[in-house]
């Protein structure tokens, strides 16, 4: 009984022991133990090691398997189905969910989930919340991945990029302005006969900032004093009402449109209006899209971001008026053709989602003169 007892006792030790002894070397009991996962951002770093055609064959059979990619952005509907559509046709199999509100309500969602450690969304229009997701780091470093072929440096950071140009310009009604008579530059708009005939935004920040960026605070400060509280500027609220406003005549010129829109309005409407682009300062914004970190679906995020950037989503998103920044792209204007072209891109004044300190000087200036002109103050 005792033997019995004692050789049943050793054969109920020995095993576990011998689980414990191979677990601590390290050794696979049933084959060999899986991969630890990868990181959105060491995958990207091993797909950059690899040539362009290996690497776009190994980021679709990825692709394929995800099956989709979270799209999260503020971009008007229309756009964006036809976005999906297009993408759909060239890589059937890999489904696009996109998430559409307004910039505010998508940055609180995705900052809300980060923080939450739940990670829905695979890319995103990041507008102006850029340094509220580094802060958060949840931007993926894309190492340049996010596009292929000839693409403009400037609209590529380390882990954000652009996917289209928006420019300010001046325009006017060619009904109460002559083309030889409209001022083209920003210090023209000083010129005394311009007083209180000349529109801006309640919160122009882009056309500020890109000030602040060429010109410096000093200056910027100078020329906003002088036009708004000399020259009695008309402050109106929105780009797309003083568009609307300019093209019934209620002033003669506007200080800083989009020169997409003032195109749109000018081919499809036949409005009375025409554009110029500043020869002092020439603002281009370049609004920002990036990688979440923590993509649930890596391979199908790259996958969508470089139809985006491609001649073919580049096309796609021109057929409504807005600017590709892709050489190979054709802008449905051929006029707004010239805003990609290396000779004007030389001049322009690029805005980006790394430009936060010209942002904060701008939002000072205008709070100084703009709102508190609006307030009543002296």
């Amino acid at each position: 009984m005792v033997r019995v007892k004692r050789k049943v006792f050793s054969r109920m030790w020995f095993v576990p022991l011998v689980i414990l002894l191979l677990l601590d070397l390290g050794t696979p009991l049933f084959g060999a133990p899986a991969p630890a996962p990868k990181s959105v951002e060491e995958l990207y770093a091993e797909l950059a090691k690899l040539p362009e055609a290996q690497r776009q064959e190994a980021i679709l059979a990825g692709a394929r398997k995800e099956g989709k990619v979270v799209v999260y952005g503020a971009t008007e509907e229309e756009q964006e189905n036809a976005m999906k559509k297009a993408f759909g046709q060239l890589y059937p199999g890999v489904q696009v969910e996109y998430f559409r509100g307004t910039a505010d309500a998508v940055v609180s969602k995705m900052l809300m989930e980060v923080r939450a450690d739940r990670w829905y969304w695979d890319v995103t229009s990041l507008g102006p919340a850029y340094n509220d997701m580094k802060k958060e780091n949840a931007l993926a470093t894309h190492h340049g991945l996010v596009v292929s072929g000839n693409y403009p440096k400037a609209c590529l950071g380390k882990d954000w990029y652009s996917r289209q140009i928006l420019p300010l310009v001046i325009a006017y009604n060619t009904k109460l302005v002559k083309p030889q008579d409209a001022p083209k530059s920003y210090a023209d708009l000083l010129d005394p006969k311009w007083k209180g005939k000349v529109s801006i935004d309640a919160n122009p920040f882009n056309l500020i900032a890109a000030m602040a960026k060429k010109w410096g605070r000093k200056k910027t400060e100078e020329w906003l004093d002088k036009f708004i509280n000399g020259n009695q500027a008309l402050i109106r609220k929105g780009h797309t009402v003083q568009t609307k406003l300019l093209m019934v005549g209620e002033f003669p010129v506007a200080s800083e449109v989009y020169a997409y829109m003032s195109e749109h309005e000018i081919n499809k409407n036949k409005a009375p209006i025409d554009w110029l682009i500043p020869t002092d300062v020439c603002q281009a914004e370049l609004p920002a899209h990036a990688v979440s970190k923590k993509a649930p679906h890596p391979y199908a995020a790259l996958l969508y971001v470089r139809f985006e950037t491609s001649p073919a989503g580049q096309n796609t998103y021109a057929k409504f008026g807005r600017i590709p920044v892709h050489s190979e792209a054709e802008a449905v204007y051929p006029r707004l053709k010239q805003f990609a072209s290396p000779g004007l891109q030389d001049r322009l004044t690029y805005l980006t989602a790394e430009d936060d300190e010209y942002f904060r000087q701008a939002n000072e200036l205008i709070d100084k003169y703009i709102a508190t002109r609006i307030r009543g103050g002296s």
